[in-house]
């Protein structure tokens, strides 16, 4: 878990990295110049980043529950059991002691999945814990659990709108406004959820 954790923690360096590069940009260079798609791509990256935390965690808690290192939950057992049985059989019983064909399945069954938006971070996350993780981090973090979960939905949106319609408002066809301090705030949030996160699954190990 600590892993993906640092990998998470390295990638945010290089969002806050294009932070730093869109402050001297917009100190040096004329009007004529539009530097805020450095902004867009901040928040891109941001989410990319959450992304690919979950799905780190994700097949990391599912090999400690194989390898007997975390307790084995009900949607556990349905990810296992839907896999191709012979591949189950032959690998599991010849190679007793080797997971790198679950860590292959894990990636090839989750590698399309989008694990982003707040329903669907539980959901994926139901996989390694049976409890309601957004209860378990409002608690943590001593806010209302609807409010976190709007709020993230809030910044999967405002990805949305950068990833898939180039910022482009559909009514009058011009770019949205992007604020600096907004994306700050946002990459602030999104760490205060990860280490939460990381701080709740990390309670599931045996």
């Amino acid at each position: 878990m600590q892993s993906a954790k640092e990998h998470f923690e390295q990638n945010i360096v290089r969002v806050k990295n294009l932070g730093y590069l869109h402050q001297t940009i917009s100190v040096e260079i004329t009007n004529n110049l539009d530097s805020s798609d450095i902004l867009r791509a901040q928040y891109v990256m941001l989410i990319s980043a959450l992304d690919y935390f979950i799905h780190e965690i994700i097949r990391i808690g599912i090999l400690q529950i194989y390898n007997k290192e975390r307790k084995p939950t009900h949607e556990f057992k349905k990810f296992i059991f839907s896999t191709d049985q012979e591949t189950l059989l032959n690998k599991a019983i010849l190679e007793e002691k080797n997971d790198t064909w679950l860590d292959y399945q894990i990636r090839v069954r989750n590698g399309f999945k989008s694990f982003q938006q707040a329903d669907k971070i539980k959901e994926a996350l139901l996989l390694i814990d049976s409890s309601d993780i957004w209860e378990k981090i409002a608690t943590l973090l001593n806010e209302n659990k609807d409010d976190l979960k709007n709020r993230l939905n809030l910044i999967i949106e405002r990805r949305n709108q950068i990833a898939h319609e180039a910022d482009i408002e559909p009514t009058y066809k011009e770019l949205r406004e992007i604020e600096a301090e907004d994306v700050d705030d946002s990459i602030t949030f999104i760490e205060k959820i990860v280490t939460a996160i990381s701080d709740v699954v990390m309670e599931g190990i045996l």
